[in-house]
């Protein structure tokens, strides 16, 4: 099944169909089309910090240290049967 809309139709009349899903999604994309040429610009990510690098690696050695113990306690348990 195939929904078309003209291209003069306006957007807020398709989107008053709110029931037709199909319909409100064909919408938004012709409104987005009618745009041209513009692109949506987003912020640029910031850079992490040393102390947010200190912090990650720091919880990362903690995490791994963490599944190693557990790991072996693991392997002690089904080992002493």
């Amino acid at each position: 099944m195939t929904t078309a809309i003209a291209a003069q139709d306006l957007v807020e009349i398709d989107a008053a169909d709110a029931h037709d899903d199909v319909l409100l999604a064909v919408a938004k994309v012709n409104a987005k089309a009618c745009l041209g040429d513009t692109d949506v610009v987003e912020n640029p990510r910031s850079r992490l910090t040393e102390e947010e690098l200190i912090r990650a690696s720091s919880i990362t050695v903690i995490f791994v240290a963490l599944m190693t113990v557990i790991c072996v306690a693991t392997a002690a348990i089904l080992t002493m049967g």
